[in-house]
This record gives structure tokens, C-alpha cells and sequence, in this order.
């Protein structure tokens, strides 16, 4: 690559001798790689301290401290409760916990002189726990529920951006365009692509995020499945609509937005979209008047 490793050497010594843990100086290693721009070039391991970790209950909800003591429940994630990765614990059949609601004890314990919550919930991931809980910050008409915990809302959390992305693009075009966001180039980014492509099939344009995407390798076959270009209609006497041939194939207009933290297959991806085919097909999306940000 024509880098020029002596330079370099002294360029990142500085940093180096001012670092003061181990994942100080892989990350400085890694900023030297970084000078390859070369991709799947990596640092990692070394004699970094592990502590143990304890892992927190969690309610898959925004809390926070109400000036009664108590705390207050401001926001609750959806979830699909029938997938044990997408649990919404306050969700649950037969909880009816509110957004708006407040948590007088956890396991017994008033939660009104505890500066945080997660204090009363530490160590007890994945396991029941007892929550008091009431309308109103006091210990009037309180009720008690068994709510069993989860581990990490980071799924929660990703499952809610897409379906509110979902909804604006839906109500700012009228349910015109559709939106699908690939998180990764492997299993959960093949699932996520299957489960919303093929319901928006009858959708007039399609919106593609590849934002963030972790990479993996299967974007040939999503490329394949977006770029299939139709042959004749199939329709039956009495039929609403036609079906397509190939079937299961997307006729309208397509965007991908991108951004610096796609990786890998995922940046191989919009790639291949804007390659080829694409380059007149993309331009047909600016004769709509949509205007929205996700």
C-alpha cells in the first residue's frame, strides 16, 4: 500500500506511550492498521483485566426518579412477546403496567430511598421478580405483579427504531413506500430482510437501510432478490391483482441509504445495488415528492 511504517512509527509512538491500560493501546494499534486501508484487518486480544460482570434485571423500559422518591415508568418498549429475543417483560399477559405508572418496592424493598432502581435489580436477570406498583407516587392503591426480567434490551431497543421508522416512512407516504433495515449480512440480517421484504411486495418504492450493517456474506442473495426484473403478469378472472413473474419479486422504485459504520458484506452491499442495474433504476425514485427523515 505504499505506507511508509518508519513515519508511521513516530507518528503513533506518542500516543502509545500515553496509554494506561490495554485497550488503550489496541485501540491505538488499531488507528495504525487503520493507515493500511485495508478492510478485515484486525487487533484484538492481549492481557487486559476481565472483571467479572453482573448482569442487571431488566424491565425493558425508560425509568427514572420522580421527586416523590419513587420511580416513575416513562416509557414502555414493544416487544413480540411470542419471540423469547423480543420479550417485552412489562408486556407480559396479565401485567397491565402502564407507561405513566410508578414502582413503590422491587422484591419488598422501597425503591423511594434507592438513588437507582438497578440497585434492587442487580444479579437478577432472567429470573421473577416482584414489582409493587401504583398509579400515583405513594403507597395508596399499590398491587403487586411477578414480572420475569430479561438480560438486554438492546433488541428491544433495535425492534422499536424499526417499527418507528416504519411509521413514518408509512405516514409520509401515504403507504406508498416500504422500509426494510438489514443489521447484518448474516442470520438475524437474512431474517430481518424475509420479514419485512416479502409483505411490502405490493409496495410503489422501497426503502433499503444498510446503515450499521455488521457485515456477513450473504448479500448476493438479497441483491438477487431486489434486482429480479419481471417477465409477464399472471391474472386470473375475478383476481384483485396479478402476480409476477418471477414471482415474489419487488416492481418499483428503490433507494439504500448507507453510512460510515457498514462493514464488510454490508459495504460491499450498496455496492452492488448502485452497480449495473441500478444506475438508471435508482433515478426513477426523485418524481415523488416524499420528504421524511428515519
Amino acid at each position: 500500500h505504499g505506507v511508509d511504517w518508519k513515519n508511521i512509527y513516530q507518528k503513533y509512538l506518542p500516543l502509545a506511550l500515553a496509554c494506561k491500560h490495554r485497550y488503550d493501546i489496541t485501540y491505538v494499534i488499531g488507528e495504525l492498521i487503520g493507515e493500511l486501508n485495508a478492510g478485515h484487518a484486525y487487533v484484538g486480544g492481549g492481557d487486559a483485566d476481565k472483571p467479572e460482570k453482573i448482569n442487571l434485571g431488566l424491565l425493558g423500559a425508560s425509568i427514572s426518579k420522580h421527586s416523590s422518591g419513587y420511580f416513575r415508568i416513562d416509557k414502555i418498549l414493544k416487544g413480540e412477546n411470542w419471540n423469547s429475543n423480543l420479550r417485552s417483560p412489562l408486556h407480559e399477559v396479565g401485567i397491565n403496567v402502564n407507561e405513566g405508572d410508578y414502582i413503590i418496592e422491587v422484591d419488598g424493598i422501597s425503591t423511594k430511598n434507592v438513588k437507582d432502581i438497578y440497585t434492587l435489580l442487580s444479579g437478577k436477570a432472567n429470573i421473577y421478580v416482584e414489582l409493587t406498583v401504583s398509579s400515583k407516587p405513594d403507597e395508596t392503591d399499590v398491587r403487586k405483579v411477578i414480572v420475569k426480567t430479561i438480560s438486554d434490551e438492546n433488541p428491544l431497543v433495535y425492534f422499536n427504531w424499526v417499527q418507528d421508522n416504519i411509521k413514518k416512512v408509512n405516514e409520509a407516504t401515504n403507504g406508498e413506500v416500504g422500509y426494510i433495515h438489514i443489521p447484518d449480512m448474516s442470520v438475524e440480517g437474512l431474517n430481518e430482510f424475509v420479514k419485512y421484504f416479502y409483505p411490502q411486495l405490493n409496495k410503489k418504492g422501497l426503502i433499503i437501510d444498510d446503515r450499521g450493517n455488521g457485515g456477513g456474506n450473504v448479500s448476493p442473495m438479497i441483491i438477487e432478490r431486489l434486482k429480479r426484473e419481471i417477465a409477464y403478469y399472471g391474472i386470473a378472472r375475478n383476481q384483485k391483482e396479478g402476480e409476477t413473474r418471477p414471482r415474489q419479486m419487488h416492481l418499483g422504485s428503490k433507494v439504500m441509504l448507507v453510512n460510515q459504520y457498514s462493514a464488510s458484506d454490508g459495504d460491499l452491499f450498496p455496492y452492488q445495488f448502485k452497480k449495473g442495474y441500478w444506475c438508471s433504476y435508482v433515478g426513477r425514485c426523485y418524481r415523488y415528492s416524499w420528504n421524511f427523515a428515519v
